[in-house]
């Protein structure tokens, strides 16, 4: 319940602040649906990047939290005063509401999808929340306990960019998990807001209702809700930036660029959330590039391009600043053959390369065609799964068949108009751009707002036309919605009780996560000052309580460190190292001698340099031997 209250009290600042930035620009949203996710986001992009500087200064405590959200609020109390003496007059007109019997099924709907995933939000991350567990959550929380954001050698990923991590990280220096979570939870919901107020803005409010319940019902968006991820905050950036091109289109002849500034912030919020955000920014200046072509008499001048740019790429550009001061490239690790790069190397990045081109079917026109058959009937191929699973069709549900079934029909149903043409264009850039770098499922989440808006303008169509039509329509509805309602439920049944605080979190996770029983004994089998040489493929140390490094996933050796047993010793000394935890995989690679380090560790064993204290799972720790006993 408290970090309920503290996530609703973050997200009321921030709408405050983010009201006051649309207020100063002169775009006026026509609603609160289109007014409260545009504010929320531009708010929590400001906070984002409060929390980046406190902690580039090494002031990441508790007060400076709270100061920071003090901060926000305060530079938004009009629009917080506004706020409220608008909610009391619409309570007081609330008796002259209609209600619509007809709606009910929908607000069940989405009261029930709510449910399941505040549930799973509610609850600690596990073993499947992966990116979260090697970095969304943990490099947050080296820099708690490290009490500043600093450079981190062993790990790539610490240089992305990381909007939605800084929320994270003001999530457990507030409370914990369970609060950091909440942001990326409201990320996705604010979407569904969004796709409302894009919906009936065009075509109605049933279109709106239906294209948001579409959204809200997507299996992969339900579970990307629960988890710490980031990809959710990603598709509300872009899917506000094409909102905010949307409405500067529609009022282009007035002259008034508001909602153009808008849309380059939300490009560079976007931007500031994830590298691929580049496609999002893309697309919208081909989008006035081309309007700026064919547009006579008032037409947006080339300079109005320029600036649009400049503000994009200018609020993205902190991360990209950082990047470039701690590695010495600015989209590190990508690129390497271009710009280099500290801690990585040209086997790295090919072998990175490689592993982002696994994903897929492969290349060429008639695989591009075929994509919308194979994202909803052979989603395995677009996800991380062991080779051995691929065959099985075990994620037919991660899109659902909605999109499928209902885009189609807008051929023969009538123009979509401008905003459907925004929309479905956009899915088309970017998703020829995806295709072509890597065809990882979760990156194409930041299409789904504008093709779910686009499904449910279609849904209302069928349904204004026979009755058959109408019935088919409407269990075909039943049918994705109810999936999408059995995916929630099915995710959030074995969260409920550590959500409702009936069950403890450590006893919750002994219970689902293989690895936390493991890290939790290794926590108890070294000293709280031991730092910990991680070796081999398991990253996923959220709950490693101790300082630890990856040694497997960045260049952190030097080539004469490995040149013998004592030169990786000293190595070793010199980085402060107390303890190893070896991976099984990689114990097996010591035992036959395969690999440069797996020789030198087999020497420092036999010498007696390094003992074994124990095999916890899939993990072994050992003891550096005079530097244990110092520990």
């Amino acid at each position: 319940m408290l970090s309920l209250l503290i996530w609703a009290a973050v997200l009321l600042a921030c709408y405050g602040a983010g009201a006051a930035v649309l207020s100063r620009l002169r775009a006026e949203p026509e609603s609160w649906a289109e007014e409260i996710p545009c504010a929320v986001a531009l708010g929590m992009g400001f906070l984002s990047y409060l929390v980046l500087t406190a902690g580039l200064l090494g002031q990441l405590k508790v007060w400076i939290g709270i100061a920071l959200i003090c901060l926000v609020a305060a530079l938004g109390w009009r629009q917080l005063a506004r706020l409220g003496r608008e909610g009391v007059r619409a309570l007081g007109r609330s008796k002259r509401w209609r209600w619509q019997w007809v709606a009910l099924p929908l607000l069940l709907f989405f009261l029930a999808a709510g449910a399941f995933t505040l549930i799973g939000a509610l609850a600690p991350a596990t073993d499947g929340d992966y990116d979260g567990l090697v970095y969304h959550l943990a490099l947050p929380k080296v820099y708690l306990r490290d009490g500043r954001i600093h450079p981190i050698p062993w790990l790539s990923h610490s240089n992305f960019p990381s909007n939605l991590e800084m929320l994270y990280l003001l999530g457990l220096l507030l409370r914990d998990q369970t609060l950091a979570k909440l942001f990326h939870l409201g990320c996705g919901w604010l979407t569904v807001l969004a796709i409302f107020a894009f919906g009936r803005r065009a075509w109605g409010a049933r279109a709106g209702s239906l294209g948001s319940a579409i959204y809200a019902a997507i299996p992969l968006v339900i579970w990307e809700m629960m988890s710490a991820y980031n990809e959710l905050a990603f598709a509300l950036y872009a899917f506000l930036a094409m909102l905010a091109l949307a409405r500067w289109y529609e009022g282009k002849t007035t002259g008034k660029a508001g909602w153009l500034w808008v849309a380059a912030i939300m490009c560079g919020l976007a931007l500031g959330t994830k590298m691929l955000a580049g496609a999002a920014l893309i697309f919208a200046l081909m989008a006035l590039v081309w309007t700026c072509a064919r547009t006579k008499g008032e037409r947006p001048p080339a300079a109005r391009i320029a600036v649009f740019a400049v503000i994009a790429l200018a609020v993205a550009s902190p991360w990209y600043i950082k990047s470039y001061l701690y590695t010495g490239n600015p989209v590190y690790p990508f690129l390497y053959s271009l710009f280099d790069g500290r801690w990585w190397s040209a086997d790295r990045a090919r072998a990175y390369t490689e592993a982002q081109k696994a994903f897929g079917l492969g290349a060429g026109p008639a695989t591009f065609l075929a994509l919308p058959w194979n994202l909803t009937m052979n989603t395995r191929w677009f996800f991380d799964l062991p080779q051995q699973l691929r065959p099985v069709n075990a994620l037919v549900w991660v899109f659902g068949p909605l999109l499928l079934a209902l885009l189609p029909t807008l051929l023969v149903t009538g123009p979509v108009g401008t905003r459907g043409r925004l929309a479905l264009w956009f899915a088309l850039v970017y998703t020829a751009i995806w295709f072509l770098m890597s065809q990882n499922g979760r990156y194409l989440i930041p299409i789904l707002p504008g093709l779910c808006a686009c499904s449910g303008l279609a849904a209302d169509r069928l349904m204004g036309r026979r009755a058959v039509l109408t019935a088919v329509t409407l269990v075909a509805l039943l049918l994705g919605l109810g999936s999408g309602l059995y995916v929630g439920f099915d995710l959030a049944s074995p969260a409920a009780p550590v959500a409702l605080g009936l069950q403890s979190q450590s006893d919750y996770l002994s219970t689902n996560s293989r690895l936390y029983p493991m890290l939790e004994a290794i926590n108890r089998a070294t000293p709280a000052n031991a730092r910990i040489l991680v070796l081999g493929d398991e990253p996923r140390l959220f709950y490693l309580d101790r300082d630890y490094l990856l040694g497997s996933h960045a260049q952190i050796w030097a080539e004469q460190d490995l040149k013998s047993p004592d030169a990786l010793l000293a190595a070793w000394h010199r980085m402060g190292i107390t303890h190893l935890l070896i991976h099984v995989s990689t114990l097996r690679d010591v035992a036959s001698g395969r690999g440069a380090m797996e020789r030198d560790i087999a020497g420092l064993e036999a010498a007696g340099e390094i003992r074994p204290l124990g095999l916890y799972g899939t993990l072994s720790l050992w003891e550096i031997a005079d530097r244990g006993k110092a520990s």
